[in-house]
């Protein structure tokens, strides 16, 4: 796809919410939107890395994402129905998250909605398959597939992803205060070019 392709998708949008003010694009987000009455909501402070797509491949489908939450490298979400992602949330590179199979198959889950808590961290490749609830504060480890809920604060690994232990997870060391980020009330203290 060419550049100008991809800001002709960005500006067609339709109805893509940034309820809070900014978001952060590293580069043109891959769009696919074939249906109609599709939705993508970012909130404030979402940063998207390079080569992050979304797919809204069903009549309705609504992709949430909450406030300072960065998606990096090459993220994929496939969405026929609805995924939510929370607020302070982490995902690594080559993540793939889908609420839908794209096919159907006996016994299998059926397309069904993904929720995704707040400050979740999802590591390098891992898959979130369809009808899978992660609650606030789990960590999924890299490569791990997860085909059913994982409780709150509990590190999941493995294929299929199985529960490790408990855990709490911060984006910066514990002992490091010299570059922590400070949330300010206004909205224009930072100058964006």
């Amino acid at each position: 796809m060419k550049w100008f392709e991809r800001v002709r998708s960005l500006a067609l949008f339709g109805r893509a919410e940034f309820p809070l003010g900014r978001v952060a694009l590293r580069r043109v987000p891959r769009i696919s939107r074939p249906s109609k009455h599709t939705r993508l909501v970012l909130g404030a402070g979402v940063r998207l890395f390079e080569d992050v797509a979304f797919f809204l491949d069903g009549d309705g489908a609504t992709i949430e994402i909450g406030r300072d939450t960065y998606l990096n490298r090459r993220v994929e979400i496939m969405c026929k129905e609805r995924v939510t992602i929370g607020e302070d949330c982490a995902v690594a590179w080559d993540v793939s998250i889908m609420d839908t199979n794209y096919h159907w198959l006996s016994g299998a889950t059926p397309d069904a909605a993904v929720e995704i808590g707040d400050h979740v961290w999802i590591g390098a490749r891992a898959m979130v398959l369809p009808g899978v609830t992660v609650g606030n504060g789990a960590v999924i480890a890299a490569g791990a597939v997860v085909n059913r809920d994982v409780p709150e604060r509990t590190l999941v690994a493995g294929v299929p992803a199985e529960p490790i232990r408990e855990v709490s997870w911060s984006p910066r060391h514990p002992g490091s205060s010299r570059f922590r980020r400070r949330r300010t009330s206004s909205p224009l203290t930072r100058r964006t070019l």
